[in-house]
This record gives structure tokens, sequence and C-alpha cells, in this order.
């Protein structure tokens, strides 16, 4: 336990005491503050957050603005049924339109470049029509077609490409910095390096026991909202939450990569885009599936090693792609797709298990905790 930290007078009487505490600065934090204080612009509100940067994978991500492929949605039907796999869809779709929304496209560099699922054998035509009538109703749109791989420089053994025009990329770290920029302007007060290590009940609410880096200190708030997503267990160890490590590849830059696009494979498993120049590819979780369930950042070497084979079979040996930069990011997984939003106690509510798809639902994770924070 980290020694306790002596307040002052003044730090006791009005820097403590918030009306609502957010665990958690990625996407689901910051918009459940953000939606928060536009319902009650005069209520205090703080985020607490263990690291410098987010955690989990809000800053970690390959920058996808994707709702699903057709392989995805194949095991959607399978699990879920038509009128649920449908529901997942536009609950992504719409996300990334309150994303956008609140957000602006300049500020986050989103650009409605396609999302391509990258096809190994000739796909069925039959089962793309399938999905287009089964989204049209939702989306105005029939999303999916078949095109050729030529313009992306693609070995033969890449036989084409489904194509959903709906889909895009962003950059993460501009799209965290401009949520940032605006929580901040709301009023909302953010903390980092402040590791919470228990929410205790008292009569008023909760009180928040925060390990800095020059102690601990207890804060004090009517409501606290858990936005921790694979950091969930200690809070609520009763939920179905499982961690799940993806790490990212980055090449040097390469005049070859001049085109844009998300690209998705196995299932979404795996992806790959450019970004200046520079190709990321990413995924691989299903490969060591056991080793990957874990909340420690790394680099696994078999998925790396699988991805640099990926690479060598979309572009060929000749390619010679040389990595710059590896990282991972830790997400968040459970028995079901949907995410975990709802209240646990009359001042405690939780926004968690975003499914790999935090960037497509956080907004609206976000906006839906807030409705719940009722005062």
């Amino acid at each position: 336990m980290p020694k306790k930290n002596v307040l002052s007078y003044w730090e006791k009487a009005s820097l403590r005491h918030f009306d609502l505490i957010v665990v958690g600065s990625g996407v689901v934090g910051l918009f459940t503050a953000l939606f928060y204080s536009k319902r009650y612009p005069g209520h205090r509100v703080a985020i607490l957050e263990k690291g410098l940067f987010p955690e989990g994978a809000s800053t970690k991500n390959a920058g996808f603005a994707c709702f699903g492929s057709i392989s995805e949605l194949e095991n959607d039907l399978k699990n879920l049924g038509s009128l649920q796999a449908a529901s997942l869809v536009m609950e992504r779709y719409n996300g990334l339109q309150l994303l956008r929304q609140e957000l602006g496209d300049k500020a986050i560099e989103y650009e409605e470049v396609g999302g391509y699922e990258v096809c190994f054998s000739s796909p069925d035509q039959q089962r793309i029509d399938f999905f287009n009538t089964l989204l049209e109703p939702f989306l105005g749109e029939r999303p999916y077609s078949i095109v050729s791989k030529n313009r992306f420089g693609f070995t033969s053994k890449v036989k084409c490409m489904i194509k959903n025009k709906l889909e895009g990329t962003i950059h993460t770290g501009k799209m965290i910095a401009a949520l940032q920029e605006k929580v901040s302007k709301a009023g909302v007060v953010s903390f980092t390096q402040s590791e919470v290590l228990k929410v205790k009940n008292y009569a008023q609410g909760k009180k928040v026991l925060v390990k800095t880096l020059s102690g601990s200190i207890e804060l004090i708030a009517a409501q606290v909202a858990l936005c921790t997503n694979a950091f969930s267990k200690n809070f609520l160890p009763e939920e179905n939450v499982k961690p799940g490590r993806g790490i990212i590849l980055l090449s040097k830059p390469n005049k070859a990569f001049n085109w844009k696009g998300s690209f998705h494979y196995h299932e979404g498993f795996n992806y790959f885009r450019t970004i200046n120049n520079r190709l990321l590819i990413g995924g691989g979780r299903h490969l060591d599936q056991e080793e990957e369930n874990t909340l420690e950042n790394g680099i696994n070497k078999k998925i790396e090693a699988s991805l640099m084979s990926d690479l060598r079979t979309l572009f060929g040996s000749e390619a010679n792609i040389k990595i710059d930069q590896s990282w991972s990011g830790i997400m968040a997984f459970g028995e079901t797709k949907k995410p975990i939003i709802k209240r646990i106690n009359p001042h405690l509510v939780a926004g968690i298990r975003l499914g790999g798809m935090g960037i497509a639902i956080g907004a609206g994770v976000g906006k839906t905790l807030a409705e719940l924070l009722e005062v």
C-alpha cells in the first residue's frame, strides 16, 4: 500500500469532492464524461487514469472505422440470427456516426476509403447479395461489392476483395487528442498516473482510493462510472470479461504503399492499412488465444512471425518490407459480442467489454452510460 498523501485544508474542502468520477480515460471514459457534462453542466466531473495515456487499446488500435465484414457477419448470423446480427451492425455504424458528429471528420482525419475483406478463394455472390438485402433497410445502402485487387499490388494468392463502401480509417492519436480537448472545455478535470485501487461505499456515494506518484488519496463522488474495459475484474469479479491482447507492426516508409483503404482477412482477426506510406498490419490473436488472454503488453513472437509471413503472402517476398515499430493494446471480450452497460448499484455504473470494437461503439456506450447517471 502506498504512503498516505497528506492533504491541506483547501484540498480537503474543495478539490477532492466530485459529482461524478470516471475510472478510465479511454474512448468510453472520455465520452461518458463529455455526455454527462452536457446533461449536467454545473456538476464537477473527474477522470482518473492509471497510465500517462489510456492503458487499454484506445490509443493503441489500428484506427479502423469499421462495423462488419462478410465473414464476421456470417459468424454473427449463426450465433445471433438475422435481426440481432443486423442490430449489432447498426450499433457499430451508429456509434461511428456519433463519433464523427461529436469530433468532426477533419479533427480525427476520418476518410471513407472503404473496408476491404481480402479473399483467398472466390467469394459467394449469393451471400453478398443476402447481406446487402439484410442491411439495406437499416443503412439505406447496399454496402458490399466484389472489387478487383489490381491497384493494391497483391500477389496472385489474393483472388479478389469484398468492399464495404461505408467503412474508413481515422487517426487514433488525433481522435483522442480532439476528444480530450473537448472534454477539458466542458470543465472535466483529468488526472493521469492515478491508479484506482478500490471503490468503497459511504452514505452519500462512493469513496475512491487512488494511488498516485506522491502517495494514496481518497476522493469522494456521488457517482462512479467504471470505464475500465479489460481491467474490470478488480472491481467487478462476477462479470464475464476476458482480456485479449492485439499486436501491431508498422513498416518503414515505402513509396509502394501510396494507396488507402482498411483491409481485413481471416474473419476479421487480421487487418492492415497504410499510414503516410507505411504499412500497418496487426491482429492474429486467434493463433494463440490462451497466451493473448492477458493484461500485459508485449509482442507474441509466434503471432509476429505469422504476420510477417502474411506480408509475403499478400505482397510477395520481393516487397522486402522492413518493420520500424511494434506495439500492443489490451481489449476485452466475453461470451457475447454485446458490451456490458449497466447500473451496478445506486452509486456505480459500468460501461465495459467492448469486444475489440471500441472505436465503433465507444461513443455510443459513453452516451448510454451518461444517461444511466441520472441525479
